[in-house]
């Protein structure tokens, strides 16, 4: 059936609604109006990070991030964080080298409120002593993390390598010894250096009524004064002359290559070719580097490349996880790519398609306010320009072929390059200066060819299959879902791994595409397209721009009903998970959650790994992942879902025409029988030689069509969040962890509630009684009325923020018909949780929480 995808789109409203303007103060206000969720998001960007720190308080930018929402006047500790929460948002901070920036995302009604807390915060935070010393904990505990991160490792070694002058030379996070010697006189010293109005500016984004919120601003924001700021002592750069070598020895299963070269600064005209030149590279699974290095020949797991440009001058990163033995090889592919790319024209199809992706970047971002004001405020910051997107733009749009094949020769050269290796064996696998020379100069590479209507139309085919289409034209992308029951409930010792293996492959081949066809048919669309699988679901995802919706639903229908999982690639998928599997030893706290899943489910699926077993996985045969997916491709038990700039009648009759000669399957898949209930304790330990130690504490729990999982979404409510209970008694109040949360996780089965600490090895004992203790509490003690209505203002909060975008919503509809709950069920989700009760949390806490029965896993020293 042949489809116009001009029926498909309709214009969106181009009435200027943004507001920009100084106030006396020197405060730069950018407000913008976007209607389609009651969200709004508020935003301070500070023109201070870590290269604007002197050597002696490297880290100091960082512990801001950390001390700004901890107390002031009007806020005592742990006010701010319950308040924002209260209104049903979140508030958090990040910083980099050139910004600190400050957000929180919240209902729209109470925006107001976010604008106080924010300038409160920015202008009157204590900095209690005891406060610091307790958060200083936090950030080395944070520092630990990283220090036990092998990427985290070899990318701080690679800007240490790159910038022997400069302060981007040095790690966000500072060193321990300059972390520690951090004291209340040196934080307030560089807060006064930096914290004034006239180094801000202050996004806000959203549902609101920009006069109303420019009013609001002018008030809370306008009363702090103007203050002259100092020079930034950052030493320039000296320009690097000869090949830089570093290898670091750290005991991990795989190894990590990480090149750098210095590239000019975000506001360069060579920007545009460079960001292009990084796409090609290694932005998208047709680039060259994943076609030739990784799935081609098979050197690496994974591989990227991109331009970093920050306000000084940057780096063009091109990193790779891979095994030892492949080190030599895949350096020497990687350079040929760059060579290939010095010595000859891409391709028009290759600069096109990455043309295309880069711009769409702009146009996935407005699907959230978030995204709008993260982008607004960078903008603004870093180029003095609120429109910095049409301008990029149009200089995408002038780079040419030779402008690739220039800043390539001009910049991409083994005089600039600094390398780091890190891995079990790196220093003795370090490749020379001399050898990187030939290598660069070798026979390149072969280059790889070439308010909105809220009403949800239901159908229902006669074969069963349910479609559910919701237009929403105020962003021109329509996002795709098809679920089928699957995943791991589904799955037993021997075919652990199988919904993982097929996701992986829904995307690598079918009648009419091969791999490569259809990555570069969807990355020409500047489209997605991805195969997923959980503990109860397998299905595919896709979104792609609607001027391109009739392409790429042909594209998506197509890997849906036509895969083919060629042997080859199922070879590829393969490898990849027992790589995989592999490296997961390195992934401390994911190996925590693993142990504990296989620990408290004995018999149920729900104790498998998604990935699989090794075992498992190189037993499973192609012909066995077809008969599978046949079985699980049910009409009666598949849903797909559209939302997005699209018509729904044009699209319902579309989908009709390519699905409703499914045919019917007649193998039902059988739920298996649930895990018995538990009647004693179990532990689990592992001892692993690194600086954090990893605790789960948790219990069985309920299933989706259980009504307890509202009460204990609570539970969870009250005991994470920065403003829970967790939060505040184990890493505010006893500095005993970096990490704390909460989790509740139900399925078409009974799943798991549980506690997550990452903390200090000498702290585990102690971490494991606070985190009862505070379970106990629940057990014993009656809720606060206003911390339960709290707790129900985040939930509604976040979950009305987690579904701005197209795609979340395609995803929560088609999850919830799928599971039996409705389509709709997220208003009766928001009425539940709205009805529980200060004695429904204690019911549910008794019945769940039970000492005799908990499950206890450390991995640790």
């Amino acid at each position: 059936m042949a489809y116009d995808s001009t029926t498909l789109r309709a214009p969106s409203d181009s009435e200027d609604s943004r507001s920009l303007f100084r106030l006396e103060n020197g405060l730069r206000v950018a407000i913008q109006e976007d209607h389609f969720a009651p969200v709004v998001a508020i935003q301070v960007w500070v023109r201070a990070g870590s290269a604007d720190e002197t050597p002696d308080v490297a880290g100091a930018a960082h512990v801001h991030e950390h001390m700004i929402f901890k107390g002031t006047e009007r806020r005592p500790v742990g006010v701010i964080a319950a308040e924002v929460e209260s209104s049903g948002g979140n508030i958090n901070a990040f910083t980099s080298a050139d910004h600190t920036v400050y957000h929180l995302v919240l209902a729209s009604r109470h925006c107001r409120t976010g604008l106080d807390i924010l300038a409160d915060a920015m202008h009157n935070s204590s900095f209690d002593p005891r406060e610091l010393e307790k958060e200083l904990q936090v950030v080395m505990e944070e520092w630990k993390r990283g220090e036990d991160s092998p990427t985290s490792r070899a990318a701080t070694e690679l800007f240490r390598l790159a910038y022997t002058s400069h302060p981007y030379g040095r790690p966000v996070i500072g060193f321990r010894e300059t972390v520690e010697a951090l004291d209340r006189e040196r934080v307030v010293n560089f807060y006064q250096r930096w914290y004034h109005p006239n180094n801000m500016t202050l996004v806000v984004v959203g549902d609101v009524d920009r006069r109303a919120v420019e009013g609001d601003v002018r008030e809370l924001f306008g009363p702090y004064p103007l203050s002259p700021l100092p020079a930034r002592p950052r030493a320039a750069e000296p320009a690097q002359r000869q090949t830089r070598l570093s290898g670091l020895d750290m005991n991990v299963e795989e190894s990590y290559l990480y090149l750098g070269f210095p590239i000019p600064e975000a506001d360069h005209a060579d920007i545009f070719a460079l960001d292009l030149l990084g796409f090609l590279l290694g932005g998208g699974e047709s680039s060259r580097l994943v076609q030739t290095v990784q799935v081609e020949k098979e050197l690496v797991n994974w591989i990227s490349a991109s331009a970093y440009s920050p306000a000084d001058p940057g780096l063009f990163i091109a990193a790779a996880a891979l095994e030892q033995d492949k080190v030599r090889p895949a350096l020497q592919d990687m350079l040929a790519a760059i060579a290939d790319c010095q010595q000859r024209l891409v391709s028009s199809a290759e600069l096109d398609r990455a043309r295309t992706n880069l711009a769409s970047d702009f146009t996935y971002r407005r699907e959230t306010v978030q995204g709008q004001a993260r982008q607004l405020g960078y903008f603004l910051s870093v180029f003095d320009d609120p429109d910095y997107e049409d301008r990029y733009l149009a200089g995408l749009a002038t780079v040419t072929r030779q402008d690739i094949r220039r800043v390539a020769q001009r910049y991409l050269t083994t005089d600039r390059l600094s390398l780091v290796l890190l891995g079990a064996e790196a220093q003795a696998g370090l490749p020379s200066a001399a050898d990187i020379q030939a290598w660069q100069k070798t026979e390149p590479a072969p280059t790889v060819s070439a308010p909105e209507n809220d009403r949800v139309s239901y159908t229902e085919l006669d074969n069963g299959i349910r479609l559910l289409v919701k237009e929403h034209h105020s962003v021109p992308v329509v996002s795709l879902q098809a679920c089928m029951l699957g995943g791991v409930l589904f799955e037993t010792e021997r075919s652990a791994g199988m919904n993982n293996l097929i996701a992986g492959l829904l995307t690598r081949g079918s009648q009419r595409f091969s791999r490569l066809a259809l990555t570069e048919a969807v990355e020409s669309l500047a489209g997605s397209l991805n195969g997923f699988s959980g503990r109860n679901s397998l299905g595919l995802s896709g979104s792609f721009l609607s001027s391109q919706a009739a392409t790429g639903l042909e594209l998506f229908l197509d890997t849906l009903l036509q895969p083919i999982f060629p042997a080859d690639e199922v070879e590829k998928r393969r490898r990849e998970i027992l790589l995989a599997l592999k490296n997961r030893e390195d992934e401390l706290a994911q190996i925590a959650f693993d142990l504990f899943y296989a620990t408290i489910f004995t018999t149920h699926p729900y104790r498998l790994l998604p990935l699989g077993r090794v075992e498992s996985v190189q037993a499973l045969r192609q012909e066995q992942l077809a008969d599978y997916y046949r079985t699980v491709l049910n009409p009666r038990q598949l849903v797909v879902s559209a939302v997005g700039d699209v018509d729904s009648d044009e699209l319902i009759a579309y989908l009709r025409a390519s699905l409703e000669g499914l045919p019917s399957v007649s193998d039902q898949l059988a739920l298996p029988p649930s895990e018995p209930r538990l009647t004693g304790t179990r532990r689990q330990t592992k001892a692993v030689d690194k600086q954090q130690a990893h605790i789960v504490l948790g219990y069985q729990g309920v299933a989706l069509d259980n009504p307890d999982r509202y009460i204990l979404k609570i539970i969870d409510a009250l005991l994470s969040r920065q403003g829970g209970r967790l939060f505040y008694e184990l890493r505010e109040k006893r500095a005993l962890a970096y990490s704390v949360t909460a989790f509740s996780v139900e399925g078409l089965a009974p799943g798991a509630f549980g506690i997550y600490v990452g903390t200090d090895p000498n702290k585990v004992d102690e971490a494991v009684d606070a985190a009862r203790h505070e379970l106990r509490r629940l057990c014993q003690r009656p809720v606060d009325p206003a911390e339960l209505e709290q707790a129900k203002k985040y939930l509604t909060g976040s979950y009305e923020i987690s579904l701005q975008s197209n795609g979340s919503q395609a995803e929560e509809m088609a999850f919830n018909e799928l599971y039996g709950l409705g389509y709709d069920n997220g208003r009766r989700y928001l009425r539940a949780l709205g009805a529980v009760t200060e004695e429904d949390i204690r019911r549910v806490a008794r019945t769940y929480f039970d000492e005799h029965t908990e499950t206890l896993v450390v991995v640790g020293k």
